[in-house]
């Protein structure tokens, strides 16, 4: 299928589909838990595509997850969205411990404890950045479920980021940092299949029929 959708997508489509697969990643990731304004959950899934971070896991337990298209500009198109929003049960548990067993290391970003600055978050095993509601932060059971408490310096007399901003900084500083730093940041071959399948799927109008087709012509053979 791959093959056969590769030529219905243009040259110079396809060109930058390859370019930005090479700087895509999964070693970096973001959690979103009850983020609930549609600017500020659009705004950070254009940072994570900016910045190269392809899943957003996104937890709902008192807050429905809107976008506002406006603001997205089309960024959740090219990213993965796993979403956590089982009605009536904790959805944050499962979901930090998911990112656990897959190896990241949990960040929450915290105004009130003082840990790590963003810039001495290391880097060796892939990172989780935990993001709150913009009124009161993570809960609890998120802030239990880390590994460690980050912040960004502030000099001001204003307690917090807007979280969008707050992960704009943040995916700068770290997704700067895996590449300084040499990890195995990048997707495997298969990961980059994937994605470019779905991206292909993305940029081709009509493509359930032309694929309807290809899978009436392969019965054939």
């Amino acid at each position: 299928m791959l093959a056969y959708l590769r030529d219905f997508v243009s040259e110079r489509r396809r060109a930058r589909i390859e370019t930005v697969l090479a700087e895509r990643t999964r070693w970096l990731t973001v959690a979103l838990e009850d983020i609930y304004q549609p600017h500020n959950a659009s705004a950070v899934l254009r940072s994570c595509e900016c910045f190269g971070v392809q899943d957003v896991h996104i937890i709902e337990n008192r807050n429905e997850y809107n976008l506002n298209p406006g603001v997205d500009m089309g960024a959740s198109h090219w990213l993965t969205l796993r979403r956590c929003r089982e009605e009536g049960t904790d959805n944050t548990t499962p979901a930090l411990a998911a990112l656990k067993e897959r190896g990241y290391r949990l960040y929450a970003t915290t105004p009130h404890r003082d840990d790590l600055l963003l810039e001495e978050v290391p880097v060796d095993r892939p990172v989780a950045v935990l993001f709150g509601t913009e009124e009161s932060g993570l809960s609890d059971r998120a802030l239990a479920a880390a590994d460690a408490y980050v912040r960004i310096p502030m000099y001001g007399f204003t307690e917090s980021f807007n979280i969008s901003v707050c992960a704009a900084l943040t995916l700068r500083e770290l997704s700067s940092k895996i590449r300084r730093e040499g990890v195995q940041w990048a997707l495997s071959e298969g990961e980059r299949d994937a994605l470019r399948l779905a991206w292909y799927r993305h940029s081709i109008r009509g493509v359930e029929l032309i694929e309807e087709r290809y899978w009436k012509e392969s019965a054939r053979r």
